[in-house]
This record gives structure tokens, C-alpha cells and sequence, in this order.
């Protein structure tokens, strides 16, 4: 019997892991004695009492019987469930043969196989939407999370509410208010795992099979992705100098059910959408009964001045979904985006989301969320 220690786990892990694939693999057979703990430990470099935990586990498993006096042996017959599965790993996959994925699972391949299309690795790395991660706060963030993880009650711990920590919605309401111009308050806002997951929620919340769907063009690559995966009918507006074109979309038969749109900074020319232009797109949404989703997923960075106030702020909240993210301003890997929505359709996105997770996790809300520890963390940071 040829056993090796992978590497993978702890010592005993990785015996029992190589004695149990020696069993299934028909290289021991039925009734063959396993070697003795003592010489098998001395060849492995290992103590015996680690053989003699991984033998134990074999025999409780059923792959191995243990006999007083003679020593472990290969069990006479393995468990069905073991052999079953022992025996489909060991079936080639058959060329040709595809599983029978839904219509939503195959254009969600087709979309991640076109994302991940083999290309030579880059020379440099120009990749956008990445922000200066080696800037990030790491001083201060440990002392949050820390600080959080000090405090954390059994309610903490318990599920998260669905739509995102008080605190946290509190804070981005007042931000959005007074640095974006929104009209929003807590109960409008539903954190999210990062912007892609409110665009995909939008999307499906509006969108039927078959139903128009606007994006600009050129677009981010993730809005047409959740158009289609919806299954929508996705129309490619034009951007001029002024963002998406209005009179382009008026002539789309029959009207789009939902608008997506980068107008304060746009996805990737960089025009910003002037007053007339979006005073005109928010008059179209509201005679076509239409919903703007308005991506606001850099608005912090400026060059100078302020950040330009919010086609939400304009609508009154009646007719925008308004994304933002701390991916750009943090790290992305925090995953934490938000959504402000009108109040006709936040019961609906909660539902949805609910379907999709029980909840964003809690510690990093907690840590992000804008209370009395945190402003005093920012004063000594």
C-alpha cells in the first residue's frame, strides 16, 4: 500500500484522506491488512498516536474493521453510499454531453465565459474600476472591526436585517442627502453586496421575459449582463457629448421598461449629464412609466468642486433606483453597495433580495456605520 501525506490539513487529515482513497481506488482490497500503526508511523516521520486516530476513523466510517490482536484490516464489503460514490468519480465525462442547464444558467455561463475569455497577460496593469487599495485605512478599519468585535451582542450575531444595519442605512442616507443631493431617508436604502447585486435586483424586480431594456452604449459590461440574464431585449442607446441620448430612446418601440444610466460620471467616456439632458430623461421615464436605475459608482472622486447632485434628487424619488458602492472609496472586496429606492419599490426588492441571501453580513456594516465610536476613531485617525 503506497500512502502519502498530501499537505492539505493536519497530519491525521491527510492519512486518513490518503488510506481512504487507497480503500476506494481498489488499491487495497477487501480484506487486506492495513500496515502496522508503529512501522507505518516510523516511515511517515508521524507519532503513532496520529496512525492510530486515522485507523479509528476508518473503522467508525466503515472502511476498515479492527481485530484485537491481528491488527486493522480493509472492510469485506464498503459502505453503498462510499462505493456509489467512489465509482462516479472514477466515470470519464462523456464528450458531448451537457448538463441541462435553465435558460437563465446557460446565458449566465455564456456571459462569465465571454468575461473570462483567454487573453496574454498584460504588460501593465491599466484594469479600471480598481481604486488605490494600497491606500487603504488599515490603521483605522482594524480599530472598527476590532471595536465591533468587542461589542457584538447575541442579537449581532443572530440574522442580519435584510435590508442592512440601522446604523449603516442612517449614515449613507445622510450621505447621499447632503453630499449627492438624493431625497432619502433609512427606510428608503437597502445595503447590498456591492453595486452589481442592486443592479441584478432592480433589473429582475422591473423586467419580464422579452421586455426592452436601455443601456448606454458604450456600457458597463455588468448592466447588459443583468439585462440579459433577466432575459430582456436589450437596446444600445448612444452616448454624446451630453451622456445618453433621449431622443434615440423615445424612438424605441415599445418603450423601455427600465433605463441605465452613469450620468454624473459616465461608464467609460466620462461625460457628465447636464441639467436639460437629465431634466429630459426624467420627464421620458415619467410618461412612459419607465424607471431610471442611475449608477453612481465613483461620484466621491472629483477633481475639483463638488460632485454633481443626483438624478434622484431631481426625481423626488419616484421614478430612480439610486446604486452607490464603497468599492471605489474602500476596497472592494468589503462588498458593501446600497441601494436607495423609491418607496413603491422597496417591499419588492427586500422580497427579492430575501430570496437570494438572508442578509449582507454584519461586521463590516457595523464597522462602516456612522456612530458615536466611529466619529471618534475619524477625530484621532
Amino acid at each position: 500500500m503506497l500512502v502519502r501525506l498530501t499537505g492539505d490539513g493536519t497530519l491525521y487529515e491527510q492519512l486518513y484522506g490518503s488510506l481512504r482513497t487507497s480503500i476506494l481506488d481498489g488499491a487495497s482490497r477487501p480484506g487486506d491488512r492495513l500496515p502496522a500503526s508503529r512501522l507505518l508511523a516510523h516511515e511517515l516521520g508521524v507519532s503513532r498516536t496520529t496512525v492510530v486516530s486515522a485507523y479509528e476513523q476508518l473503522v467508525a466510517e466503515g472502511y476498515a474493521v479492527a481485530r484485537q490482536g491481528s491488527g486493522t484490516f480493509v472492510a469485506p464489503s464498503l459502505p453503498d453510499e462510499a462505493t456509489a460514490a467512489a465509482s462516479t468519480l472514477r466515470v470519464p465525462a462523456r464528450d458531448g454531453v451537457d448538463p441541462r442547464l435553465s435558460a437563465v444558467g446557460r446565458r449566465a455561463l455564456e456571459e462569465r465565459l465571454r468575461w473570462r475569455a483567454r487573453r496574454p497577460p498584460p504588460r501593465f496593469d491599466l484594469r479600471y474600476g480598481r481604486p488605490a487599495i494600497g491606500e487603504f485605512p488599515h490603521e483605522l478599519w482594524s480599530r472598527l472591526i476590532a471595536r465591533r468585535v468587542r461589542r457584538l451582542s447575541q442579537h449581532d450575531l443572530d440574522y442580519p436585517p435584510l435590508a442592512g444595519t440601522d446604523a449603516l442605512r442612517e449614515a449613507l442616507a445622510a450621505y447621499v442627502v447632503r453630499a449627492r443631493g438624493a431625497q432619502a431617508a433609512a427606510d428608503d436604502v437597502c445595503v447590498t453586496s456591492g453595486c452589481q447585486q442592486g443592479l441584478d435586483l432592480a433589473t429582475r424586480m422591473l423586467v419580464d421575459q422579452g421586455d426592452p431594456v436601455a443601456v448606454e452604449d458604450p456600457f458597463y459590461p455588468g448592466a447588459r449582463s443583468a439585462a440579459e440574464l433577466a432575459g430582456a431585449k436589450v437596446h444600445c442607446v448612444p452616448v454624446d457629448g451630453q451622456g445618453l441620448s433621449v431622443d434615440v430612446l423615445a424612438r424605441i418601440r415599445p418603450a423601455p421598461r427600465v433605463v441605465y444610466v452613469t450620468p454624473s460620471h459616465h461608464f467609460p467616456k466620462g461625460e457628465l449629464m447636464p441639467l436639460a439632458r437629465r431634466l429630459e430623461l426624467l420627464a421620458w421615464a415619467e410618461n412612459n412609466d419607465a424607471f431610471i436605475v442611475e449608477d453612481d459608482y465613483d461620484s466621491e472622486f472629483r477633481y475639483r468642486g463638488r460632485p454633481v447632485e443626483s438624478l434622484q434628487g431631481l426625481d423626488g424619488g419616484r421614478r430612480v433606483i439610486y446604486l452607490g458602492t464603497l468599492s471605489k472609496l474602500l476596497a472592494p472586496s468589503l462588498r458593501i453597495g446600497f441601494a436607495v429606492l423609491p418607496p413603491s419599490l422597496t417591499k419588492a426588492f427586500l422580497a427579492l433580495k430575501a430570496v437570494g441571501d438572508a442578509g449582507s453580513p454584519v461586521l463590516e456594516q457595523l464597522a462602516a456605520g456612522n456612530d458615536r465610536g466611529q466619529a471618534d476613531d475619524h477625530r484621532h485617525g
